[in-house]
């Protein structure tokens, strides 16, 4: 964000009035054609259910089992097609055929009537999502005419910020997204490696009829009694009788069925998958906010004067005559937070649902502000319709909000009612419920931990496990040691790895959410510091009892409120 001394108030611009903003609202998505989570899970449901009932693969050495990568591809495309139908339209436009394609292979219909009528289900749920997503697109391509019609044909050049360049926007994400490709590429290339090594010693090894003496369909093994009458137990893709005959190769110490020449590749296959999916979608994503961003400032674009404001972290953006902020039209997550007045702003390009835009709004020292977007656009707080919330009292929404600020503020009056000038540092930390239930949690995470370890995991397996279990670790490490320390200087909060100091003119208030996190709000050039999730509001409001976090919040805020009232003396080093 810049602060500019630059006249926008010139700008030949038409205000965005609310018939306007309402035609822009009412020209999204209709309610069909709007990816939801219970159907979003309904349909992966589905899918698993088909890949269940789906018969066990047939391998004989003429048509040997091995790495089937467009089986395996069709099968895992499913899991980023369903993020791609919410977050990335463009890439399911594309997914969303192929998998239609896949699905008419004639082998994949050889099931019983249980997988026939799921594959069904699938079926018809891919073209249920190829047609919403055009509907999304032409959809989008309606609400930039829209905001085409509104500005009356005027266009200029998009304002530049100085610190955010627009070849920036999805940077990052680019990055992550093309190492997580390579990655998977690189995996895919040791399985095709592998494949090859395993092809040389077929091909120069000798074969023998072995009887299969036991076939576990659990964990799909097959054992077979060998010419010299030891045994030996091979990992298996297809099914077996027991008392069948399988050919099997042997070269020195190498050993195969030769009907699965390859051995198991599962692990490897799936992780590298899995990864090209991520990777793509992150790649995409970037790929996607860097052009829009960048086609911001190609050529001038459309200009409407509105109304914004900062509100629950997000930039909402409102109709030049709502000043009432009845119903915001869209929103977005800017770079840095800007002041939560409402305000005058200028609206730069033809925003869309999913699109880029660039703002520049008005302070009330006379300067403006330009900012670009660090998220893309959504509409203002939709309904179950899809269509902007009208924010007006009684919603659920906003009666939810609302009551908990007036428990905020209520325990803030009596903490204010009750606290008396500090004459020492004062600290807030975890008790002794929080830390028990810390402790429990550390335990059984490191149980869970054990026992996976324990359990021969493949190297993929351990990777996932490894930095899961560290991830849960530092959430209970939090919940067991957050600190809060108040002096004469300002606030010092102890984190996992380092404590944050924040002088009180910093400090603006403390926030104790529902979902029990708890964050130290600073004033809009400093960042703000979440100490984490370390309390249990429902816990707490069932037992009437506040927790530590909670009295936290409010005896820093009386604190940044009443001078008066903190410490007189600086806590030196904590």
């Amino acid at each position: 964000m810049t602060t500019s001394s630059v006249p926008y108030a010139n700008v030949p611009a038409r205000p965005w009035v609310s018939a306007d903003a309402r035609r822009w609202a009412d020209a999204q998505v209709p309610a069909w054609a709007r990816p939801v989570g219970p159907a979003v899970v309904l349909l992966l449901a589905v899918v698993m259910a088909a890949v269940m009932f789906s018969p066990d693969p047939t391998c004989t050495v003429a048509a040997p089992c091995g790495a089937d990568w467009l089986d395996a591809a069709g099968s895992m495309l499913f899991l980023p097609h369903l993020v791609w139908l919410f977050v990335l339209p463009e890439i399911a436009l594309v997914s969303a055929p192929l998998l239609l394609i896949w699905m008419s292979n004639p082998d994949t219909w050889l099931g019983g009537p249980a997988e026939k009528i799921a594959d069904a289900v699938v079926v018809a749920a891919l073209c249920w999502g190829w047609a919403s997503v055009v509907a999304r697109l032409r959809a989008r391509g309606r609400q930039r005419s829209l905001v085409l019609d509104a500005a009356g044909g005027i266009t200029v050049p998009a304002p530049a910020m100085d610190d955010v360049r627009p070849w920036r926007r999805g940077l990052v994400r680019g990055i992550a997204g093309a190492i997580l490709c390579v990655v998977a590429g690189a995996l895919i290339a040791t399985v095709a490696v592998d494949d090859r090594a395993d092809d040389r010693l077929a091909r120069a090894a000798t074969s023998e009829n072995a009887r299969v003496v036991a076939y576990n369909s659990d964990d799909y093994t097959v054992t077979v009694r060998l010419s010299d009458n030891t045994r030996h137990r091979f990992d298996a893709q297809g099914s077996y009788r027991v008392g069948s005959s399988v050919p099997v190769l042997m070269h020195g110490d190498w050993m195969r069925l030769a009907t699965e020449p390859y051995g198991d590749r599962t692990g490897r296959q799936a992780l590298a998958l899995i990864l090209a999916g991520l990777g793509v979608t992150v790649l995409g994503s970037g790929l996607l906010s860097r052009w829009r961003a960048v086609a911001l400032h190609r050529a001038p674009v459309p200009v409407l004067r509105v109304l914004t404001r900062h509100h629950q972290g997000r930039t909402e953006i409102f109709a030049a005559d709502d000043t009432a902020t009845l119903r915001p039209v869209l929103s977005y997550e800017p770079h840095t937070r800007s002041r939560t007045a409402l305000r005058q702003a200028l609206l730069y390009g033809a925003p869309h649902e999913g699109g880029e835009l660039i703002l520049a709004s008005a302070t009330e020292s006379g300067q403006w502000l330009v900012e670009g977007t660090a998220s893309p656009i959504r509409h203002g707080f939709p309904d179950r319709t899809g269509k902007p919330r009208i924010c007006r009292p009684g919603t659920a929404r906003t009666a939810r909000t609302a009551a908990h600020r007036r428990a905020a503020e209520a325990r803030v009056q009596d903490a204010l009612a009750a606290m008396t000038p500090a004459t020492g540092p004062v600290r807030w930390q975890a008790g002794p419920v929080g830390r028990s239930v810390g402790a429990a949690l550390l335990v059984v995470a490191i149980m869970l931990l054990g026992t996976l370890f324990t359990s021969s995991p493949t190297w993929w397996q351990l990777l996932i496990w490894s930095v899961g279990g560290l991830y849960w670790v530092s959430v209970c490490l939090r919940m067991m040691i957050w600190r809060i320390t108040a002096d004469s200087n300002g606030l010092h909060v102890r984190g996992l790895w380092r404590t944050a100091h924040l002088p009180w003119a910093d400090v603006i208030r403390a926030v104790y959410s529902p979902e029990g996190e708890l964050i130290v709000r600073c004033r809009t050039e400093v960042d703000d510091v979440p100490v984490g999730s370390v309390g249990f509001p429902p816990l707490e409001r069932r037992l009437h009892r506040p927790g530590r976090a909670e009295c936290a919040a409010a005896e820093i805020t009386v604190m940044v409120r009443e001078p008066g009232l903190r410490p007189k003396n600086d806590a030196g080093c904590t």
